[in-house]
């Protein structure tokens, strides 16, 4: 079966960041996106649980996005700027899908 590359853009992020990075994304603009919520944790800070956490300010969600090359060289730098004075991670990864027209 023939495969074909594409980027896999995952961002995780505080939820009041979320919007901000969905707007990049649908401006970019890219055909869809998946957010979930994160549970739990363990970063340069320690370890977190969601269950301890009241309100959205330190909750935290993973938005991954499949899209061309093209379109992540586009986003990256957006969602950077959007991201930069908030906590978050970027990671970019290389993917091969089944489906083109799909992304």
């Amino acid at each position: 079966m023939k495969t074909h590359a594409k980027k896999q853009m995952t961002v995780i992020c505080e939820m009041p960041v979320m919007h901000r990075i969905t707007r990049v994304l649908d401006k970019v603009p890219v055909t869809g996106y998946t957010v979930f919520p994160a549970l739990s944790g363990r970063g340069s800070e320690g370890t977190w649980d969601r269950d301890r956490i009241i309100g959205d300010a330190g909750r935290m969600v993973m938005i991954v996005s499949v899209m061309s090359v093209e379109q992540a060289d586009v986003a990256i730098d957006r969602i950077y700027e959007a991201l930069e004075p908030q906590m978050g991670i970027i990671t970019v990864a290389d993917v091969d899908v089944l489906r083109p027209e799909r992304f």
